[in-house]
């Protein structure tokens, strides 16, 4: 699979798989990095939020369940240079962190 579609196949059978509740395409981004949850205190208004980004194009979206369902939204643009997101982490707070191997930057995700 490839986000929620068959990747090189002539059929494609999803029985006994979990298809992601968000995706983007190749017009946005080439690589999805898989982040982490801001589970911190600093930042009311993040609690909840999945952090994830993309390594190409620097973008970096939220997720967040809304009732029974999923939102998300682009929570940074690129810019030039783009970043290359490579990783998120988090430290003992909650606080939530991405990684950029362009210059080697580790930058703490702000409140907007």
């Amino acid at each position: 699979m490839e986000g929620g579609e068959c990747y090189n196949s002539a059929t494609c059978d999803t029985t006994g798989l979990t298809l992601p509740v968000a995706t983007y395409d190749h017009s946005q981004g080439c690589s999805v990095t898989g982040g982490m949850v801001y589970r911190g205190s600093e930042f009311p208004g993040l609690q909840g939020i999945y952090f994830y980004g993309d390594y190409c194009s620097g973008r970096i979206w939220g997720l967040r369940k809304n009732g029974a369902g999923w939102e998300t939204a682009v929570l940074r643009e690129p810019v030039n240079p783009p970043m290359n997101i490579t990783t998120f982490g988090e430290d003992e707070a909650g606080n939530v962190y991405v990684v950029d191997y362009a210059n080697g930057d580790l930058l703490k995700i702000l409140s907007p």
